[in-house]
């Protein structure tokens, strides 16, 4: 046929050319003729036209194409491989699916439209878009297609529900099969037309529909329908018609009510049949009856006309549930359209196939709390387990470990913080855990999987109404005798029924599910199942649903202003973290959308109300550049400080602190901060703070280094920290962790910067301000600069703009009137004007009032309100528990916690507006704080066990328990303000009555009764009922700070009655009974406590000195020593003040010092006779035992306490209190026993003979009085002028002169040599070299190498340690030596790092022992102590000159993670000064150190590795 001339071709011309070129179907061809369409009119035709034709989108194309070659006379070519025109549109739906995963809806529309492969060559890109397909998918397809010119032709497989077109083709058969209808009538030819060659091309839906309404009536149908009417009632017959003339789930329109009025039985069964036709008009019917609520009818019909048996039938013509994708999402978002509705989601699934899992992506999605996997072999290639792992981050468990106390297990499994995948039935990739069959799954497995779901519906895990269980049926469940299906039936006794959905994978699997539960359960699970969806619908769905709808790839900032990828996995790894992105805020919403204009101003007018700031604020803000967010005055001031410290500091991390009033912007300002600095650094604001520092290093570290080989500076914000008197804890564990990092980027320093911003409430900044370093600190106070009310002025027009009465935004009003308190009263005064204590609303307000008064961040979790107005779970209203707070509700926020998992609590907008309203109420209603008090501790709801209600129960003990800074920020006050307050309000009986109250609420916690003893004598100084209260808490547990608080009462009894004495002019002998035994008692308390101290540190392995030689860590530690001392002084004031001991007679005195060093018994103490005396003398032999042993309990105390202050780092606070303390004891021990040198020189003349050991008893008295006459003693004298040290030297010369040859003295002689070397070295007391090392042999050979203090073995490390070019195979002994000493001898003190007092020199001899106080020399005079102790602390000292030029930097190499200094042949052990200068691995390498002398041993410092 010529082609020229397409205009002169006659209908079968066009016919024949449509058959036999083009290559449609008959039926589509048969249509031209239909229309009389001729070649004249062929050539007019576009694709439309023929669509208007009701040809279908594929030929439509197809023709179109042809048609276009045509007219244009030129031959069709397809771009495409010749086998792609041979698929048919199943094929092509394969191909789609399963090569290049498009989306199922428009795979289906393709289907349906009859796209095969030779239409789909003809598709463009408009071909697609008119199909309502998207411009991304359908650009794939078409690039897809060109590729498959240069690739393999692929595998295709069509899918189940694709393989059997004869039953689609014939849907009339199907649907009627059951019911036994005869083939529909009329002509063959007709009949051939229609439905023989539509085998492989289905009717379209509207086709369908009509041929099921052609249909004639069936009357067997109608008669079944009208046997099931005919058990209506009359009444339940008229709600069928008036629901059946409103039914909307068929594609056909609803029977008119007009047609049903008056209408019986049958007739309506009729009236179904013939309009709706036979199959369409049973599901009608059993839809309706469940609308109706007669849903046993709706079951007994799917079971007579056996339905249920029928899972393949065509979903078009079955007409599935209206929408099951908008059920799916009610289901899962509470009729939002978001999946944050639920706070977590649990899921349990059985055994999946590999085909499955790529539409199983939207497990990543949900917010996950754990996972019940019944499949073994889920975590191996291919599994689900295994599947979700590549994308995100999931714990591995067995249901055994489930089975502890809550809280332990939360912390232990990282629950809520990461996914917790749990195997319930075997997992094959482990040894000794197969897959059990159900018998011994029930005796072996079952009880442990009951465990596991009890304790995921515990209220303090599973917070009802706020937690999902998802039963994913991957494959069928046949049988009872299913793990699955007793694991559905545990949570059923454990939760409501509500509470759990279930998602079935195809129709027959949710058929047999359904009928289980509903047999066995007794509950029909229809309104809570998913099962007419495909996997893929499924998937596409929930990934469709909010929060982030949009591509949200998250971008952190790297090396040369590059950014890389944030994936979701490395970020499931920083739990602690709450990591700000560059692009943080973006690509989350369709910005253009109603409902991002209705979030944002929800979010501007929460934020704004009171909410914590969000990053959006800042996001909206930068967005609308016209209306920026205030900046605060102090915003330029730590911008600056934050980024002078990454480019001047020499320090890898440091700490800088903003001190701030509570509620006035502190948080606000540094996230300002922050945001504004993110292109910058890697930010990050810690989130939980239970996480141990260790780990929040760890992830510190790992934030610097992800997706990039150099290193990234990090931001990390600590938001009101609660440790603001030592934050350097966390500082120096992440300065371990990120040590090594600068090392090996020692060019790009600037890079391995972290910077800590310490974010601390203050009651009074300035002042804290004024005692930290200036350059690393701010502080923000309540009040506003003239510029800075300028600006919220200026924010307030602009948000009059935006949002209705921002006047009524109250916290940003508070500062907008520049924190007036007059505001806040007003605002209480007119809101709680008719406020009336009984209501249960009132009482809430009123709770929240003095919480979040008194206790910082605090809030009402708002399950726990619901429960308190004990209203029905109505899912997802918040506002109702607001609409119960009126009149109140203005003043109420409903926040996001993000502790245990995330949960919502209720709080007052502002801390000032709760505290204006508490005192209003105690100003205008007569509701005292005590009231409040005793009302929250009466409500047995708040003390129940669950976690957010510890939370509460928390806040509660802190209220009254906390104690606050002082204004001065040095010392906390002796109570918490809420005790203080009741106590000038009431007195102690109300004060007591809250804290007896308390105890029974609070039975477990020591603190409550410990604080109220504390309360009890320090306050009222009732010491018998304080010591009762502090007993109890020491029953509770016994630990050093219970004993401790006994033997802080008896020891203030002890003072007051001393105090008490001192007022009265006689004495009576019983008061010395009473005060010794209560003295005793103290002494007892405070010795127990040092004992169960240095227990608990001899438990502890032996730490790394990692710790600040300014800022170690903090524990009862020697305070028990340290209040030993208190006591024996003032048991030595009592005594002095007895008639024959009074201390102001000298000879008197004397009595007392021989008395006590057991010289002279107290009977032969001259006394004068009297009754008095007699019974003084019983009294003091009656306690004499304890009296007699205080001297060398004192003395052993100072030796100990020597000890520790001279080789343990000190905290700069409490050791320096400590410090003082035992210095003034320490010269009231001298006045008492050490005699001065004129007494001496008396006795001296009196005893001539006795001279020579006169003088040895002077040098010994003169060395106890100078704290020299022990080896620590003598060490602090590095710091001391020489003289003093000469002094000593000479002593000891004298002693050893004199045939006072104890070891003690020998070591002690030769270490005051040591120092006076470094003092002066050219005293003449100081002996040579070669001298002292041949004292030491003599001493080493005495002592052994198992000597019980470490000392002489410091001096042979001093002395002995080798010269680069020597070998000394003595050395290695004495460092085994010293540390087995040390950890005996320092056992106390283990959980505190020792100090090195010298280092190794370049010099030869003595020169080559260098002190750290000659080393500090270098610096002191150019920069203040503090700044000096923050360079050693940092390690960065080591890089100064002054040091490089003074220390011998030791070979040596790490081995198994262990230090060796190398001489030669010889490898000797050192420590490793920061356990963070040793990299994982154990990777043996070659490195070189400084070394540094401890009391326990040798030390690396500085490690650097040669590669």
């Amino acid at each position: 046929m010529s082609q020229s001339r397409v205009e002169e071709w006659t209908t079968a011309d066009v016919h024949h050319w449509l058959r036999t070129e083009v290559k449609v179907s008959t039926a589509c061809a048969d249509i031209f003729i239909q229309e009389e369409v001729s070649g004249e009119y062929l050539v007019s035709f576009r694709k439309l036209d023929i669509l208007d034709l009701g040809i279908k989108h594929g030929p439509a194309v197809k023709i179109a194409s042809h048609l276009k070659s045509l007219t244009e006379a030129s031959a069709h070519r397809s771009e495409c491989p010749a086998y792609v025109e041979a698929w048919t549109k199943q094929q092509v739906s394969c191909w789609l699916l399963d090569h290049l995963k498009i989306y199922i809806k428009y795979v289906e529309l393709l289907l349906d439209q009859d796209v095969s492969g030779d239409c789909l060559v003809c598709f463009r890109k408009q071909d697609f878009l008119d199909l309502n397909v998207k411009s991304g998918p359908a650009v794939k397809i078409l690039a897809e297609l060109k590729k498959l010119n240069h690739m393999p032709e692929p595998t295709l497989q069509t899918s189940p529900d694709q393989r059997d077109e004869d039953e689609q083709a014939q849907p009339e058969k199907n649907l009627l099969r059951t019911l036994s209808q005869p083939e529909p009538q009329g002509d063959p030819e007709m009949i051939s037309k229609k439905t023989g060659e539509n085998r492989t091309e289905p009717l379209g839906a509207e086709h369908q529909a009509a041929m099921v309404k052609s249909q004639p009536e069936t009357s067997k149908t109608t008669m079944v329908i009208k046997d099931f009417l005919d058990d209506l009632l009359k009444d339940d017959l008229k709600k069928f018609h008036f629901h059946l003339s409103a039914y909307t789930k068929s594609k056909t329109k609803a029977v008119r009510r007009g047609k049903l009025e008056g209408k019986d039985t049958l007739d309506t069964a009729q009236l179904l049949t013939s309009h709706y036709g036979n199959q369409e008009a049973l599901l009608v019917t059993i839809n309706v009856f469940r609308e109706i609520g007669q849903r046993e009818l709706a079951l007994c019909l799917e079971r007579k006309m056996g339905l249920q048996e029928q899972p393949c039938l065509s979903r078009a013509v079955t007409n599935k549930e209206a929408n099951q994708g908008d059920k799916l999402k009610l289901l899962l978002t509470c009729g939002g359209n978001s999946l944050d509705s639920y706070n977590r989601f649990v899921i349990a699934v059985n055994k999946s196939s590999p085909e499955q899992i790529q539409y199983l992506n939207f497990l990543s999605k949900l917010k996950l709390f754990c996972v019940l996997d019944f499949d073994p072999n889920s975590v191996v290639a291919g599994g689900l387990c295994h599947s979700y792992r590549e994308s995100r981050v999931a714990n591995l468990h067995l249901p055994a470990q489930f089975q502890a106390q809550t809280e332990a297990v939360i912390k232990e499994l990282n629950l809520y913080l990461q996914t917790s995948w749990v195997f319930c039935n075997g997992r094959h990739d482990l040894d000794g855990n197969k897959e059990l069959d159900y018998r011994n799954w029930l005796r072996k497995s079952c009880k442990d999987v009951e465990h596991l779901v009890c304790f995921i519906c515990r209220p303090d895990v599973f917070l009802h109404g706020r937690c999902l269980v998802i039963f994913l049926l991957l494959s069928s469940v046949d049988t009872e005798k299913d793990p699955v299906f007793d694991t559905y039936k545990s949570f059923l006794k454990h939760t409501d029924e509500t509470n759990i959905i279930s998602i079935c994978e195809s129709q027959s699997t949710y058929v047999k599910w359904r009928k289980l539960v509903k047999e066995k359960c007794d509950f029909d699970i229809e309104d809570l199942s998913i099962s007419e969806l495909t996997l893929s619908e499924i998937n596409g769905t929930i990934m469709g649903l909010g929060p982030m709808t949009l591509s949200s790839t998250r971008l952190l900032p790297s090396s040369g202003s590059s950014a890389v990828v944030l994936k979701p996995k490395d970020e499931d790894l920083l739990t602690a973290l709450d990591v700000l992105c560059l692009n943080q805020c973006e690509n989350i919403y369709d910005e253009s959308s109603s409902e991002f204009q209705d979030f944002r101003i929800t979010v501007e007018e929460e934020f704004y109300r009171g909410a914590k700031v969000r990053w959006w604020n800042f996001y909206f803000c930068d967005k609308d550049v016209e209306k920026p967010f205030i900046k605060r005055d102090k915003y330029e001031n730590v911008k600056k400080m934050i980024r002078w410290q990454r480019t001047h500091s020499n320090n890898t991390c440091v700490l800088l602190t903003l001190f701030h009033d509570p509620g006035c912007g502190g948080t606000t300002l540094v996230k300002h901060v922050m945001w504004d600095l993110r292109q910058e650094f890697r930010c990050a604001v810690m989130k939980d703070n239970t996480v141990p520092k260790t780990e929040v290093a760890n992830q510190v570290r790992c934030l610097m280094k992800l997706e990039s080989e150099k290193p990234s500076p990090v931001l990390l914000l600590v938001d009101d920290s609660k440790e603001t008197e030592n934050p350097f804890d966390l500082l120096s564990c992440i300065h371990q962790a990120v040590e090594d990092l600068s090392n090996i980027h020692l060019d790009d320093a600037e890079s391995c910067k972290v910077i800590m911003l310490n974010c601390v409430r203050s009651h009074n900044p300035v002042e804290q301000y004024k005692q930290h370093s200036q350059t690393q600190s701010q502080f923000l106070t309540a009040k506003l600069t003239a510029q800075e009310q300028k600006e919220f002025e200026k924010k307030l027009k602009e948000l009059k703009e935006t949002h209705d009465k921002p006047e009524n935004f109250y916290s940003f009003m508070f500062m907008k009137n520049n924190f007036d308190k007059k505001y806040t009263e007003n605002l209480a005064r007119n809101t709680l004007e008719n406020f009336e204590f009984s209501t249960k609303t009132a009482k809430l307000f009123s709770f929240l009032a003095l919480l979040n008064t008194f206790v910082a961040k605090s809030e009402i979790s708002l399950s726990l309100c619901e429960d308190f107005f004990q209203m029905k779970m109505i899912r997802w209203k918040e506002d109702s528990v607001l609409d119960r707070m009126k009149p109140y509700s203005n003043f109420i926020i409903i926040d996001s916690v993000d502790e245990w998992g995330g949960y919502k609590g209720v709080r007052i907008l502002h801390h000032a507006i709760a505290s204006a309203c508490l005192e209003e109420l105690e100003k205008s209603h007569h509701l005292k704080v005590s009231d409040i008090v005793m009302e929250i501790l009466h409500y047995d709801l708040f003390f129940s066990i669950r976690v957010v209600k510890q939370k509460l129960m928390s806040s509660i003990q802190q209220m009254l328990i906390e104690r606050q800074l002082k204004k001065d920020g040095k010392e906390r006050e002796t109570f918490s303000p809420l005790i203080n307050k009741i106590h000038n309000q009431q007195g102690r009986k109300t004060v007591q009555e809250i804290f007896v109250k308390a105890s029974s609420r609070f039975q477990t916690s020591l603190s409550i009764p410990q604080a109220l003893a504390r309360y009890l004598y320090i306050n009222v100084q009732d010491f018998p009922e304080a010591i009762k209260w502090a007993e109890k808490a020491k029953n509770i547990k016994e630990n050093p700070y219970t004993l401790d608080t006994i033997g802080q009462i008896h020891k203030s009894n002890l003072r007051c009655n001393i105090e008490r004495e001192k007022q009265e002019t006689s004495h009576n002998p019983e008061d010395l009974h009473k005060n010794i035994e209560i003295a005793k008692n103290a002494w007892k308390a405070f010795q127990r406590a040092q004992e169960l101290s240095d227990l608990e540190n001899e438990l502890e392995e032996e730490v790394a000195d990692d710790d600040s030689e300014d800022c170690p860590t903090k524990s009862y530690n020697i305070k028990g020593y340290v209040s030993i001392l208190e006591i024996c002084f003032m048991v030595f004031e009592i005594l002095s003040k007895v008639p024959f001991f009074e201390k102001n007679n000298p000879l008197k005195k004397h009595y007392l010092q021989s008395f006590l060093s057991g010289l002279i018994p107290v009977s032969n103490v001259y006394r004068e006779n009297s009754d008095a005396n007699t019974r003084y003398t019983e009294i003091i032999r009656e306690h004499q035992s304890f009296l007699l042993k205080l001297k060398s309990e004192v003395k052993q105390v100072f030796d100990i306490l020597n000890s520790y202050f001279t080789y343990i780092k000190q905290n700069s606070e409490l050791d320096t209190l400590n410090h003082r303390i035992v210095t003034e004891h320490f010269k009231k021990y001298v006045d008492l026993f050490c005699v001065t040198p004129g007494e001496r020189r008396k006795e001296q003349e009196n005893k001539a003979n006795l001279s020579l050991k006169l003088d040895i008893e002077e040098c010994k008295r003169f060395l106890e009085r100078n704290q020299a006459d022990t080896f620590s003693g003598i060490l602090q004298y590095l710091d001391e002028p020489a003289e003093q040290m000469e002094q000593i030297t000479e002593c000891y010369a004298f002693l050893l002169l004199n045939n006072e040859k104890h070891c003690k003295t020998k070591i002690n002689y030769i270490m005051s040599n040591i120092v006076l070397y470094n003092l002066k070295a050219n005293s003449k007391h100081v002996k040579k070299y070669t001298e002292l090392c041949n004292l030491l042999q003599e001493v080493l050979q005495d002592v052994g190498l198992h000597h019980p203090v470490p000392d002489p073995f410091f001096l042979a490390l001093l002395l002995f340690w080798p010269s680069p070019t020597d070998e000394n195979s003595d050395i290695t002994k004495f460092v085994t030596a010293i540390r087995k000493s040390s950890h005996k001898y320092l056992s106390k003190f283990q959980k505190r790092s020792t100090v090195a007092y010298f280092y190794l020199g370049k010099e030869e001899g003595l020169k080559r022992l260098v002190s750290k106080p000659s080393l500090d020399k270098s610096f002191l005079f150019k920069m203040h102590r503090d700044d000096l102790a923050q360079l050693w602390w940092s390690g960065e000292i080591f890089r100064e000159e002054a040091i490089i030029s003074r220390l011998y930097r030791v070979r040596g190499t790490v081995v198994q993670g262990q230090v060796f200094a190398n001489y030669g042949k010889q490898k000797i052990l050192v420590r490793p000064a920061r356990i963070s200068g040793i990299r994982s691995g154990c990777s043996t390498e070659k490195v070189s150190f400084y070394i540094g002398f401890s009391i326990n041993g040798p030390l690396a410092y500085n490690i650097k590795y040669e590669n």
